[in-house]
């Protein structure tokens, strides 16, 4: 897989993610009150309803607000963290851990089936963590993005030099005011 197939399935999972994180987060904070509703059939104490009821929120959006700049690799991270959670809380479901089986997601997933949304899950996992080792510095593209940022130092460097060419540019404008236009019998005067 050459650098460019790599770059652009990068951009493909961390925009999915980001896309995916975003909607869950302002969808639940739309309408908070179906949120806590469907947090209260959960089998879950008051007090972690509570908690969930403000905090998850809050997560969500900010996981798909780290995907936007530079600290994509924390938010590949959290969301391998937070789909490892809930892929988990569905599997026990599966299981028969809980005495009866907990209720679907607030609108995300609520058509989908528990096996059909733990293999979602799965597969947003998979993906968080395929974008994490991508972005990391064991990555086939640490290289290139190591290149990158060395060469994005070049123009500041070169600054010194363009200020003194801007100057003298400026003043050649003045000075000659007139520009010849493409075709010699029509000058130009600014």
């Amino acid at each position: 897989m050459n650098s460019t197939a790599k770059y652009i399935t990068t951009q493909i999972i961390r925009i999915s993610l980001m896309v995916f994180w975003l909607y869950v987060a302002v969808d639940k904070l739309l309408d908070l009150n179906a949120f806590h509703s469907a947090l209260q059939r959960q089998p879950l104490t008051p007090f972690v309803i509570d908690t969930f009821y403000w905090l998850l929120p809050f997560i969500e959006l900010l996981i798909g607000l780290l995907f936007t700049g530079r600290y994509k690799r924390y938010a590949y991270l959290l969301s391998a963290f937070l789909l490892l959670a809930f892929s988990i809380y569905i599997a026990l479901g599966l299981v028969g851990f809980y005495p009866k089986r907990p209720c679907g997601c607030a609108s995300v997933f609520s058509s989908l089936s528990w096996p059909w949304h733990l293999a979602v899950n799965l597969i947003l996992l998979s993906l968080s963590i395929l974008g994490w080792y991508l972005t990391g510095p064991t990555s086939p593209m640490h290289k290139e993005e190591q290149h990158d940022k060395e060469n994005a130092r070049a123009p500041l460097f070169s600054l010194p030099l363009l200020v003194p060419l801007y100057h003298f540019l400026m003043v050649v404008r003045k000075r000659f005011p007139e520009k010849f236009a493409l075709f010699p019998a029509w000058p130009v005067s600014l």
